[in-house]
């Protein structure tokens, strides 16, 4: 048995007081090759940790009166799951109000974390006092394979440093804290959210040495026991459990679209601290090096799309480039996110890059997407599919407040019909529209890429994730492989903050004009008039701070006493200028300081052969169940990829290259196809030309001058494998 280690790191700076300005004082900084500062590690005091957590009594009841009105007014899946899984959320909260007085801040923070997990929604999320980021952790990660039928648990990563003594990567673990690896890992997965047991048991183990703070508290242990093989012997060590912060996940803003998000932060959070102890080098990665040499099996990757935030650091989205195995040579994107600006960005990012890698096939590996913009993912599909995309559709639980904030702002103006119908009608639920804009706007580019498509996903892939490959599905686009018997099966959209819950619930609209006297500070009598008709009197003494930038707009705090009322100035809304009373007529207020609430607005309904079936809860049937190897999870997944090229060797392979050439009466369009027997043009129904194609030659096809945009259809024996859309008025 090794000799237990001692503490090997030191204390970390955060907000928190005290303990927080000794965690300065003893911690160390974590450094990327070049000297970028990604992250501190601390030895945290337990004792400490607790003492600078603390809920005044009103902040306890702002708490739970504000987690309640979510659940009962705007989460979307409270009958759902109280159905589902036995529990009741906001009986939990009702019998915690009653005591919760007289419990220590850690029972009430430990109370409300454990209760949220027990709805089995990860959209539905809190995070208590302990500012997110704040973690503990262990200088090592586990992942799980298998040996034919036989699980194994595996030591993939060990941090730098002199974190061990005996343990190695390869290391095959046994027992945590002398209880067999896998039955811990089957009762830690109690503690997660997971909508079905494969995403639990997925975030039970991607978890295991990663804790948040905020979400989970510190662990229970001070250390983990840990016995392992290594070369037939069996060795046990002991690892204590160390402070971590990392720089934020440097993700860009999703902008306006505050409604449009499926998203795990959770998951984020701990992808990016993984990256800043395991892998620094990424932070210094530049694509001018010369690629490395190819190895079968192992993507050889040719770029990167990216966003540079104002610090100069690089979010990556997706890497791409090809991969070469015994099956032949494939294009190769590994998506690691959905979390983009603009619903276009991702569309617009893949269209050159489908271009420079292999045509016959390509591998898209999202394993462990954390998800985000729903609609951006969406608009993906259309490059990929011959047939028109239906996007998947959101419905709303139907409460008298959803009713309200749908009246509200523009936000939600296509659901209102549906709301007021199924109000009066005593409907649960509206009807479902797309999340963004129409189904015409998820097919403007068509298909860009024309070759068999294989989809690999896993249990953590998460939201957007799975509406993606919902919609893969649905569509018949290609072949999913999923490494786990489910993905996280999350099918919602999510606000992410309370604070956009309130943003979308004004109490009352001013007359616009008003702005101008704001913009000057002035609280004008017309102001005091429209606050007096609404039943809020302003005193002689309140005063109006100056306009700040927030959600796309301009925010004003009027100051009366001790209340605070906020004006907003919203162009993208109806009306624009808006005015929150400090609290709402429907009791809603903002958070106390760092707590952090999030629920599930809308549902998610499938479309096409899956049509109005939901993917909360119940996920997707993948067409390939894969076992991971040891080989894939200690050295880079040659045999994952190899099997997932053995599934595009076996998919028919097409193309349809068209090159336009403008000429004096209109244009010829010069065509080369692959598999493809004929083609046909038109322009919106109208049928413009066509003719038969073959393989070996190109074929010129001449439609006239005064045509906007054009289709051309590849046909095989009838059915439709190929089709472009054409703009010609940018030519």
């Amino acid at each position: 048995m090794a000799t237990p280690l001692p503490n090997q790191t030191t204390p970390i700076g955060d907000s928190m007081g005290r303990f927080l300005r000794e965690a300065q004082a003893s911690g160390r900084n974590l450094k990327s090759p070049a000297g970028r500062v990604l992250g501190r590690q601390f030895i945290f005091d337990t004792d400490k940790l607790v003492a600078a957590t603390t809920y005044s009594t009103p902040e306890r009841h702002r708490i739970v009166d504000q987690l309640r009105l979510g659940l009962v007014n705007f989460y979307v899946h409270l009958e759902r799951k109280k159905s589902m899984y036995g529990f009741d959320p906001v009986r939990a909260l009702d019998l915690l109000g009653s005591s919760m007085e007289s419990i220590t801040d850690a029972e009430f923070h430990q109370s409300i974390t454990q209760m949220i997990p027990r709805t089995r929604d990860r959209h539905l999320w809190f995070y208590g006092r302990i500012p997110l980021g704040k973690s503990a952790v262990l200088p090592f990660t586990i992942e799980r394979c298998w040996d034919g039928e036989n699980v194994q648990y595996v030591v993939t990563k060990i941090a730098s440093g002199p974190t061990a003594n005996q343990l190695r990567v390869g290391a095959l673990v046994t027992h945590w804290n002398s209880i067999p690896i896998e039955r811990y890992v089957r009762l830690n997965a109690n503690i997660f959210d997971g909508g079905n047991e494969a995403a639990s048991l997925a975030r039970s183990l991607a978890f295991l040495t990663y804790r948040s703070l905020s979400r989970f508290s510190s662990p229970l242990e001070e250390w983990v026991d840990l016995r392992f093989l290594l070369e037939g012997a069996t060795y046990e060590e002991r690892f204590t459990w160390v402070g971590f912060e990392a720089t934020p996940p440097m993700t860009p803003s999703i902008g306006r679209n505050l409604t449009g998000f499926g998203g795990d932060l959770e998951l984020l959070h701990m992808q990016h601290a993984r990256r800043v102890r395991f892998a620094p080098a990424s932070f210094d990665r530049s694509f001018d090096t010369p690629l490395a040499p190819i190895e079968p099996g192992v993507p050889q990757i040719f770029g990167s799309y990216t966003v540079k935030n104002i610090d100069g650091t690089a979010v990556d989205f997706f890497d791409y480039g090809s991969i070469m195995t015994e099956h032949g040579t494939f294009g190769y994107v590994r998506l690691f996110s959905f979390n983009v600006s603009g619903v276009d960005d991702l569309v617009n990012a893949f269209i050159p890059v489908l271009f420079q890698i292999p045509r016959n096939g390509l591998i898209i590996d999202m394993r462990g997407n954390s998800g985000g913009y729903i609609a951006a993912g969406e608009r993906l599909l259309q490059l990929f599919t011959p047939q028109r995309v239906t996007p998947t559709r959101f419905e709303f639980r139907v409460t008298p407040a959803i009713r309200a904030m749908a009246n509200a702002t523009d936000e939600f103006q296509t659901w209102r019909p549906s709301i007021e119908e199924a109000f009066t009608s005593g409907e649960p639920y509206s009807q479902g529209y797309p999340m963004e804009g129409t189904d015409d706007d998820a097919n403007q580019v068509g298909q860009k890429y024309f070759g068999p498509v294989v989809l690999i996903s896993d249990a953590l892939a998460f939201s957007t994730a799975d509406i993606f490959a919902a919609g893969f599905i649905d569509h018949g686009i290609g072949r999913l492989l999923c490494t786990d018997e489910n993905m996280a099966a999350a099918g919602g959209n999510n606000l992410k903050l309370w604070d956009h819950v309130r943003l979308l619930n004004p109490d009352f609209q001013l007359d616009p004009s008003f702005k101008a006297t704001l913009d000057v500070r002035v609280i004008s009598q017309e102001i005091v008039d429209a606050f007096n008709r609404e039943g809020v009197s302003l005193s002689d003494g309140a005063s109006l701070s100056a306009a700040q930038q927030e959600y796309d707009g301009l925010v004003w705090r009027v100051q009366d006493g001790t209340l605070t009322h906020t004006l907003r100035y919203l162009p993208w809304a109806k009306n624009g200028l808006y005015v929150y009373f400090y609290q709402s007529r429907g009791g809603l207020e903002d958070m106390p300081t760092d707590v952090v609430f999030g629920l599930t607005l809308r549902r998610c309904v499938r479309v096409r052969k899956n049509e109005g079936k939901l993917l909360e809860d119940l996920g997707i049937q993948p067409d390939v169940v894969y076992r991971m190897t040891f080989r894939d999870i200690t050295d880079k997944n040659q045999d994952l990829n190899t099997r997932a090229s053995l599934e595009l060797s076996r998919m028919p392979v097409y193309n349809l290259d068209i090159n336009v050439v403008p000429n004096d009466d209109g244009y010829t369009l010069v065509c080369r196809t692959l598999h493809i027997t004929s083609l046909e043009v038109y322009a919106g129904q109208c049928h413009i030309t066509g003719g038969p194609v073959s393989d070996d030659t190109s074929t010129e096809l001449t439609v006239p001058l005064g045509l906007g945009k054009i289709e051309v259809r590849g046909l095989s024996n009838d059915t439709i494998v190929a089709r472009a859309i054409i703009s010609l008025l940018a030519l």
